[in-house]
């Protein structure tokens, strides 16, 4: 189950908004029509901002801290489970 959208992200040290943003899922894996929890939010000079899930997230982590003007790292949220079946 997702998550509810954010109304915002808050740097807590400063309590002011950082990123506006309109949705919680990864906008890749939205492209193709998953709905995958976003974990790595950035603002990029244009205003635009995205969202991507851990694993987009990652792939993307470089081109992101060179081009954004701000990166929210919210990978070590994520939940991992095993599951086993007998």
């Amino acid at each position: 189950m997702l998550k509810p959208a954010p109304v915002d992200i808050v740097d807590t040290a400063r309590r002011t908004p950082v990123i506006q943003v309109d949705t919680d899922l990864c906008d890749t894996c939205a492209g193709h029509g998953g709905k995958v929890q976003a974990y790595v939010y950035a603002k990029m000079p244009s205003g635009r901002t995205v969202s991507y899930c851990a694993h987009h997230g990652t792939k993307y982590w470089d081109a992101l801290n060179a081009q954004a003007d701000v990166v929210i790292d919210m990978r070590d949220t994520v939940l991992t489970t095993t599951e086993t079946t007998e």
